[in-house]
């Protein structure tokens, strides 16, 4: 049961990423081109490996920088929760 609730937790966290974090960027672009040059000589099939390799890795470090800012924000919320108590 726990396992199913982190998961719902880290989709929805993912969910909000991708609706708040524009994905077609400058950075993006770059790693496209590369990508494409690339694949003139590199099989298809690792060159989607690469790039899901690339897009879970970045997932995952949005996922955690989305956590530790609630976590931050938490913190701050208790801190003025007792000043004013």
């Amino acid at each position: 049961m726990n396992n199913k609730l982190e998961k719902l937790q880290n989709y929805t966290i993912i969910a909000r990423l991708d609706d708040a974090i524009p994905l077609n960027t400058p950075e993006w672009v770059t790693v496209e081109q590369m990508l494409n040059q690339i694949s003139e000589f590199v099989p298809m099939n690792m060159v989607n490996n690469i790039t899901e390799a690339i897009i879970a890795y970045a997932d995952d470090q949005a996922r955690r920088g989305y956590i530790l800012g609630q976590e931050d924000l938490v913190s701050e919320l208790k801190k003025k929760a007792i000043r004013v108590a």
